[in-house]
């Protein structure tokens, strides 16, 4: 059976669940491999313990930058999850009468 109607938008744009980073006790900033627009859409734990947002920035959206340094721990200590997509909105196109 024939489609009908305007074709499925196929501009999505995937991300990285997750993003892991080795903490040394002395830096504080880390590059985010996805875009993001506030604090509010990454979720940051370290050592397993979530962070509050206080304890961490992302000053020019991928760049994570924590106001003390994360704790020296072998492994991946760090673990950045991302919660929005900073990408581009797909909007429906009109209906055609």
């Amino acid at each position: 059976m024939a489609y009908i109607g305007k074709d499925v938008a196929t501009a999505y744009q995937s991300t990285t669940a997750v993003q892991r980073f080795n903490g040394d006790g002395s830096d504080t900033t880390f590059t985010l491999t996805t875009t993001v627009s506030s604090v509010q859409d990454v979720l940051v734990s370290v050592d397993g313990v979530v962070q509050d947002t206080t304890a961490y920035s992302v000053p020019d959206g991928s760049t994570l930058t924590f106001t003390a340094a994360p704790s020296s721990n072998s492994g991946n200590n760090i673990f950045v999850y991302f919660l929005e997509v900073g990408g581009a909105t797909v909007t429906p196109a009109a209906e055609n009468k």
